[in-house]
């Protein structure tokens, strides 16, 4: 009782993230979450519009321990299967511990609607289980999203979870409902400059913003920082031949550090052929 008494003090500071869905990938992560843009495999936790823009099979694993605290720990996955017309997705994320779990599994469908524009939607099947026989809920979501390449260096996206509001059974409360609109911005092949605004219904907006940088072939250095509640991250990615390893920490002024490390794979085109 005690471990679930510290549980909802803390994530009394995350809105709504408790409740069914939370930032993934660890370079999401380290850019503060500032990742409606971003066309990786991770998207599918983010906007499974950009989605459409992987060209082979893709697929990752997340792990992140909330302020140091094991109760908040969370593992997620990922994996992109391109087909002839467009490409469908499936992922899962779990949070909490025994006394106190959330999950989120899902399956999703990406397609080209033009040269510049992709769109993909997502349904999802969440899950509330609490410990000591207080029983579980699970409600399904539905996700959908967008993202446009406006210049050749200027991309905008869109997305929305839970789309109907989706309540949790024999409770009145819903699962999060989080819409979020950004862009990225590159103005030369080793920099990426990310903005997003995120509104979840019943909690203020949340201004994100973030740098990618390059200074390498191989190497990426990431830092971020969000408002509502106010986060500053960084992070470091290394990739060779198809396999991409990144790691990094977040940090809260009251409640700590936050770190996480991902590892990603996708098919290089050369093997595919």
């Amino acid at each position: 009782m005690n471990k679930l008494i510290l549980l909802l003090t803390l994530t009394a500071g995350l809105p709504g993230y408790s409740q069914g869905w939370k930032p993934v990938g660890s370079r999401s992560s380290a850019l503060g979450g500032t990742s409606v843009c971003l066309d990786d495999v991770w998207a599918f936790h983010h906007n499974p519009g950009a989605l459409a823009n992987l060209k082979t099979f893709s697929a990752g694993a997340y792990y992140e321990t909330r302020f140091l605290t094991r109760e908040l720990q969370t593992q997620a996955l990922a994996v992109a299967v391109p087909l002839k017309k467009g490409l469908i997705s499936a992922g899962a994320q779990l949070y909490g511990y025994e006394q106190y779990r959330t999950t989120r599994t899902g399956l999703g469908y990406s397609m080209a609607l033009g040269e510049k524009i992709s769109a993909g939607v997502q349904v999802n099947l969440q899950r509330l289980r609490l410990g000591n026989n207080y029983g579980s809920s699970s409600s399904a979501t539905f996700e959908a999203g967008i993202l446009a390449e406006l210049t050749e260096k200027w991309k905008l996206g869109a997305s929305v979870m839970n789309v109907g509001r989706q309540r949790i059974a024999s409770l009145d409360d819903r699962f999060t409902s989080v819409l979020r609109i950004g862009t990225l911005y590159a103005p030369s092949g080793k920099v990426n400059v990310l903005f997003e605004v995120e509104k979840q219904v019943i909690h203020p907006f949340s201004f994100k913003g973030a740098v990618e940088y390059l200074p390498g072939e191989h190497f990426v250095l990431r830092f971020g920082a969000h408002s509502g509640p106010a986060e500053f991250s960084f992070g470091a990615g290394y990739r060779n031949n198809g396999f991409f390893i990144d790691a990094g920490t977040s940090y809260h002024p009251v409640l700590g550090w936050t770190p996480h490390f991902g590892l990603t794979y996708q098919l290089q085109r050369n093997a595919a052929n």
